[in-house]
């Protein structure tokens, strides 16, 4: 193995994960003042950029207790054998110094096959990415002594940051419509159920229809079937819309005095709708934005030891940070049938691009990388 992780942490194999952090702060801390002495050539900056590098490619193989299990492995293959030769129980699992428990001992990998050549397979390179497909090269440069974020830590990542918009959007949608209008959930309750009983209403003419045109037995059969299940359906529509308070008797067999009244009723709310929309649109940017322009993550990110960059390594700044997050949101938002589908998708593109950037990240001229 051409670089050995726990040397250029400066700690023993046995090290703790808070020991492995300290040792690596240190270590960056270290080299991040001797870039700043003077008198430093271009070539000690280059060697010391690369040492940073084979540091934080360390603590990102280290601090995660999947690679570290899979590197240690690797270690004890590769190691020369030495003269006193220690008795292991076969049943036992290796140990990485940072046992694996829960759900993370049930996801773990297998340990690698005696004699079968997995050390070839599943070797880390010098990334130290073990057990992972290579990704293909970036078509940019990036920046020195940065690394793409991988997929799956993005996805973690993701995942969390989606749960708290979830939250921000359900927590306005429950409770801003009351205070603005004290109706606003009956009438809401009344554009559905009218629009349960506008779509019944449309089966019930089409199965109908069905009937009439049918020419041989088999089909009436089946058209006459889909018609007392359709009748059945308008039935149940016509019920809960009156309990809901559309006036049915005058509605119910005119379909355009039906949308009609749906409009009206959309109209009655769409004040409302547009402050509930701005204001979980505002909610979420507040969440993203700053912290990301300050920190350059957010709280998922923050988790997974990712950030966000400019192309040249430089924070994101207000601009790109706002635009990075607010077009997938006002898609979700602006759009309520699909919308989401197409923010994700946004989003979504990073996972397949080569450069890791999503639609919404090439907008806004930005990487994610480790941190």
């Amino acid at each position: 193995m051409s670089d050995n992780y726990y040397e250029e942490l400066g700690v023993e194999p046995t090290a703790s994960r808070d020991e492995l952090r300290a040792a690596h702060r240190q270590r960056v801390a270290d080299l991040e003042a001797a870039r700043e002495k003077k008198g430093v050539s271009e070539a000690q900056l280059q060697a010391n950029r690369d040492e940073t590098a084979r540091v934080r490619a360390a603590w990102n193989v280290l601090s995660d207790p999947f690679q570290r299990q899979r590197y240690d492995a690797q270690l004890a293959e590769e190691s020369e054998p030495s003269g006193d030769v220690e008795l292991v129980d076969d049943d036992e699992p290796a140990s990485s110094g940072a046992e694996l428990t829960g759900w993370r001992k049930l996801l773990s990998p297998p340990p690698p096959k005696e004699g079968g050549g997995g050390g070839a397979r599943n070797g880390a390179g010098k990334d130290g990415a073990a057990n992972r497909r290579q990704r293909p090269e970036p078509t940019i440069a990036l920046p020195a002594g940065m690394k793409l974020a991988e997929p799956k830590t993005r996805a973690m990542a993701l995942l969390f940051d989606i749960s708290i918009l979830i939250v921000i959007f359900f927590s306005v949608s429950l409770i801003v419509p009351r205070l603005i209008q004290s109706d606003y959930q009956d009438i809401q309750d009344r554009i559905s159920k009218t629009t349960d009983l506008k779509d019944a209403r449309q089966s019930l003419s089409d199965a109908q229809t069905s009937v009439n045109k049918a020419k041989t037995a088999s089909a009436q059969k089946s058209a006459e079937k889909d018609l007392k299940s359709a009748q059945k359906d308008y039935t149940s529509a016509q019920k809960d819309a009156k309990n809901a308070g559309v006036p049915t008797s005058r509605l119910d067999d005119k379909p355009k005095q039906l949308q009609t009244y749906l409009n009206s009723l959309s109209d009655k709310v769409r004040t409302t709708t547009l402050i509930t929309t701005g204001l979980t649109f505002a909610l979420a940017l507040s969440y993203l934005v700053p912290m990301t322009v300050r920190n350059g993550y957010t709280l998922g990110m923050r988790g997974r030891r990712i950030r966000v960059v400019r192309l040249d390594g430089s924070p994101p700044g207000w601009y790109a940070a706002t635009t990075r997050f607010a077009l997938p949101i006002l898609l979700a938002l602006a759009i309520p049938s699909f919308g989401v589908i197409l923010g994700l998708g946004m989003v979504a593109w990073g996972y397949f691009d080569r450069n890791g950037q999503g639609i919404h990240d090439k907008l806004a001229r930005t990487l994610v990388v480790d941190a």
